[in-house]
């Protein structure tokens, strides 16, 4: 197996002796040829899980996913010794899911929780990263996620400082003229 799924795809394709025009006809949601092309030759390619199953059903394989972190949810990679890697989607739903009637939209959230962490030692592990999800919020609103949000490499030691940091955070409370005030602790 290859490192990049892409490569297996079109090894896949070429072994059932079908063309990218014969894939990309055949798949649910309809992409031209040439992104057919992308996914199987380039490694930075953003493509979905959801499209990476159709064609893999489309050519009569079956795609699996598995994670597996030996340390907390919150961790999406660990980067080196007693450091982690984290992102502002993970604290974003930390919130809406203890302090559901938090005032504070998740680009406000993501800044803040980016500026607490860049003042903790905290560095940005390529940029910032394109998000496509939506939070629930109560009663059925929608919090869309910020388009972007920063993941950055943050001190194991420090990661307990940034959850009571986000539980202020949800605790934020709106001050009647518009404006919305957080707890000092």
């Amino acid at each position: 197996m290859s490192d990049w799924i892409g490569r297996d795809l079109e090894r896949l394709r070429k072994l059932r002796g079908l063309r990218r025009e014969d894939v990309a006809a055949q798949l649910t949601v309809p992409v031209s040829p040439s992104t057919i092309r992308n996914i199987e030759h380039d490694e930075h390619y953003n493509v979905s899980l959801d499209l990476l199953r159709q064609i893999a059903s489309v050519l009569g394989a079956e795609l699996r996913v598995s994670l597996d972190v030996g340390v907390e949810p919150a961790v999406i990679g660990d980067v080196s010794a007693g450091k982690r890697v984290v992102d502002n989607e993970y604290f974003i739903r930390y919130i809406r899911a203890r302090y559901p009637d938090c005032p504070l939209t998740n680009s406000q959230i993501g800044r803040r929780m980016w500026s607490f962490a860049e003042s903790h030692g905290a560095e940005l592990v390529k940029g910032r990263k394109q998000l496509k999800k939506s939070v629930a919020g109560p009663e059925g609103t929608l919090h869309r996620s910020p388009t972007t949000a920063a993941e950055y490499q943050v001190f194991e030691k420090d990661f307990a400082a940034l959850e009571r940091f986000a539980d202020r955070l949800g605790r934020a409370f709106s001050d009647g003229k518009g404006g919305v005030l957080v707890p000092a602790a």
